[in-house]
Formats: structure tokens, C-alpha cells, sequence
């Protein structure tokens, strides 16, 4: 019986890829489309007609619950849509609770500031998240023996253990590569923060939709190009020239 191909690595699994497909690491088209629709529905609703508050929530928790649905009635892992769907719940019922569209985007300000909080204290802890989420993905893919999408199983005599670059002299490249990486996922979250507050505390439902879309999946995507240029598996075995 021969074995199902490996589903291709989304968010920050595909950091752990041989090559990056950013698609893929999204989810592909129909996970761009759960990410995005709900928002999308919500700000072309509200530019229609800015009185039509409910509808517009309606509108696009119905969207979020379609997407899940369709993923449960395939069988399809709901994960993505799941939050998705949870992320909009909470949102519309902030907005439709205050009766005010800007508070739609008050719970994404809020998860941005608790992954940056989270991502600064990681760094000032010694265990960058990009490193945690890297080392965890691996640890999972092993418990299941599933394997990357294109990445080849390394000899055992070629794989560092688990954690080794904290301590490690010799690891001190990967390192370093983690805190970058992870001071470049905490500058995705500052950006959209420091865009979207004063929007928010302004009022401006109409260009803050417009921010947390341009914001969400586009600059995710390239925060995570940029990541995995830094700590993708190619740099995994390159000695360190500066440890003694």
C-alpha cells in the first residue's frame, strides 16, 4: 500500500522546508481565501452602506462558517478554519455588542499585541519563537513520522539534538539566526500595530479595514520568506568559522 504524499508545510512548518512556496505556506488558495473573505465582506458591506452594521457581520460569519463547514464535510483538517471562524465570532460580537464597526478589528489588534509581547519576551528569555516553532514542528513530524514536504530525513550523525543551538558553541550561527528571525516576526506585528491603533482610535472602520487587509496574508507571506531565507534547513549544518 503505498503512502499518501506529504501535505506541504503551512505557516511556520514551512520554515522548516528545503524550498519555500509561499502559497503553500498560506495554505494554499482556499486557505488565502479564509483569511481574507471574512474581512473583505465585511469592509465592502460597511462601503455600501455604513448603516448596515448587522449585516455586515452576518455577512461575514457566515463566510467563516462556511469555510468550515466545507472542511468538515471533505474530511479536511479544520484547523485554519476553525480559528478563523473563532477570530470572527469574537469579532463581530465586540462590534454588534459596543454597536460600533471599529471594534470588528479590536480582537486582531489585541492578538498582535500578545504575539509581540510574546515574541520580545522569547528574546529576552533566550529561546526565540522562531526557534521554538522550528524545533517543535520537527519534534511533531517525528512523533507522527511525518517528514517535511521535500526535506530529506538527515543521517542521525548529521542532526543536531534538540535545542543544541542554545548551548552549543558550535550552533552559535543558528542562534543568532533565530533571534533574527524572530526580531523580524516581531516587527510584522509593531508594523500593524503601530498602523492600525491610531486608525482605530480614530474611528476610521473604512481605511482600517483596508490596513488589516493589506497587513494580514501579504505581509505575513514575505515576513515568512524573509524568516526562512534566515533559518531555513540550509544553514541547519553550516559550521560556525568563529567558535574556537
Amino acid at each position: 500500500m503505498s503512502t499518501p504524499p506529504a501535505r506541504p508545510a503551512r505557516g511556520v512548518g514551512a520554515l522548516g522546508s528545503q524550498s519555500f512556496d509561499a502559497l503553500a505556506a498560506l495554505g494554499g488558495w482556499r486557505g488565502v481565501t479564509e483569511s481574507v473573505a471574512p474581512t473583505l465582506v465585511f469592509v465592502l458591506v460597511l462601503a455600501a452602506r455604513p448603516s448596515a452594521l448587522l449585516a455586515a457581520l452576518g455577512a461575514s460569519l457566515a463566510l467563516s462558517a462556511l469555510a468550515l463547514a466545507a472542511r468538515l464535510l471533505r474530511h479536511e483538517p479544520p484547523t485554519q478554519a476553525v480559528g478563523g471562524a473563532a477570530l470572527a465570532a469574537l469579532s463581530a460580537a465586540w462590534a454588534w455588542h459596543s454597536g460600533s464597526a471599529t471594534d470588528f478589528y479590536a480582537t486582531g489588534l489585541l492578538v498582535n499585541a500578545a504575539w509581540l509581547a510574546g515574541s520580545l519576551a522569547s528574546l529576552a528569555l533566550g529561546w526565540p519563537v522562531v526557534g521554538l516553532a522550528i524545533n517543535g514542528v520537527q519534534a511533531l513530524a517525528g512523533a507522527t513520522g511525518a517528514g517535511q514536504d521535500d526535506a530529506p530525513a538527515p543521517r542521525d550523525d548529521q542532526a543536531p539534538a534538540p535545542w543544541a543551538w542554545r548551548t552549543d558553541p558550535g550552533l552559535r550561527h543558528l542562534n543568532r539566526r533565530y533571534r533574527l528571525g524572530t526580531w523580524i516576526l516581531a516587527a510584522m506585528f509593531a508594523t500593524r500595530l503601530a498602523v492600525e491603533t491610531p486608525l482605530y482610535l480614530a474611528g476610521a472602520t473604512g481605511p482600517l479595514g483596508v490596513a488589516r487587509l493589506a497587513l494580514g496574508v501579504p505581509l505575513f507571506a514575505l515576513t515568512l520568506w524573509l524568516v526562512w531565507l534566515l533559518v531555513g534547513p540550509a544553514h541547519h549544518t553550516a559550521p560556525d568559522t568563529t567558535a574556537p
